[in-house]
């Protein structure tokens, strides 16, 4: 099999299908685990199937603890444009090889005043039913637009301004926590994390968060200081970079809260008469 995981060796091929025949019978396969689905987890287990049976059945059980499946039906955030403010993280248009752009700007986290309008659980639901637009949604639009199958995120992590109060315990809490769902419970999405604007205690921190990020992701991970804009320009076209990245695109209303992608056509298509030359 070609494509986003590459090409399989025979006995990964053959791991493939005694994986899906083991989920079969034991009732745990979903009508829409194809074999990309299943790959992701035999990647992240290095195609050692009872490790990936284990996590595969563990992905299920907390999708049922945190209703994932009917989350996008049920699932109320009023309060998002205002976290935005606080918290700024949100998809926005696309890399050079179809992937959605993810851009978390954690240095500019005012987590007292975010707590005053939400609480953690309700930003980590929203994070759950971000990750179920991506995959329902936002990939599928990715694929329709280049051709071919886009399932895997570029992740710009902008570190500026970041302090030691952004990492008090409820805040270290609560990225770990992130960062067990994103690893256990969507693996392999993750393509390529660009770290910028990374402080000069950004090491201690860096020690802190290491351990709860496992080998194959650590790989994928690139951190950069403030020069990075070379570096990004490299994975992103410049129209589809917002200016505080180095880039020219400039969304009305700003670029976290557009939405643009190939995903939202309007917004995309409106905002493309306000990237500035």
């Amino acid at each position: 099999m070609s494509g986003l995981l590459g090409d399989l060796s025979p006995a990964q091929a053959e791991t493939l299908v005694k994986f899906r025949k083991a989920l079969s019978q034991e009732q745990l396969l979903r009508k829409k685990d194809d074999d990309y689905t299943l790959l992701r987890f035999l990647k992240a287990r290095g195609f050692d199937l009872e490790k990936a049976k284990a996590m595969f059945r563990s992905m299920l059980e907390w999708r049922r603890e945190v209703g994932a499946d009917t989350i996008k039906e049920v699932f109320e955030f009023p309060e998002r444009k205002a976290t935005l403010l606080l918290y700024p993280r949100f998809h926005h248009k696309t890399d050079k090889l179809g992937r959605p752009i993810y851009i978390e700007r954690l240095g500019q986290l005012r987590a007292d005043e975010l707590l005053k309008i939400t609480t953690l659980d309700r930003v980590f639901m929203s994070h759950v039913f971000d990750w179920e637009v991506l995959i329902d949604s936002k990939f599928r639009a990715c694929s329709e637009k280049v051709g071919r199958d886009v399932r895997q995120t570029l992740t710009i992590l902008d570190l500026k301004g970041v302090a030691p109060k952004h990492m008090s315990k409820p805040v270290r809490q609560f990225i770990q926590k992130i960062a067990k769902v994103d690893q256990d419970y969507y693996p392999e999405y993750l393509g390529k994390m660009i770290i910028i604007n990374a402080p000069v205690a950004f090491k201690a921190m860096w020690t802190v968060v290491k351990p709860w990020i496992d080998k194959r992701t650590k790989k994928k991970i690139e951190v950069c200081g403030g020069n990075f804009t070379g570096k990004l320009l490299e994975l992103v076209e410049k129209e589809n970079l917002p200016e505080f990245l180095g880039g020219c695109c400039s969304c009305v209303g700003g670029c976290e809260h557009s939405d643009a992608g190939p995903w939202n056509v309007v917004a995309e298509s409106s905002i493309d008469s306000h990237v500035i030359a």
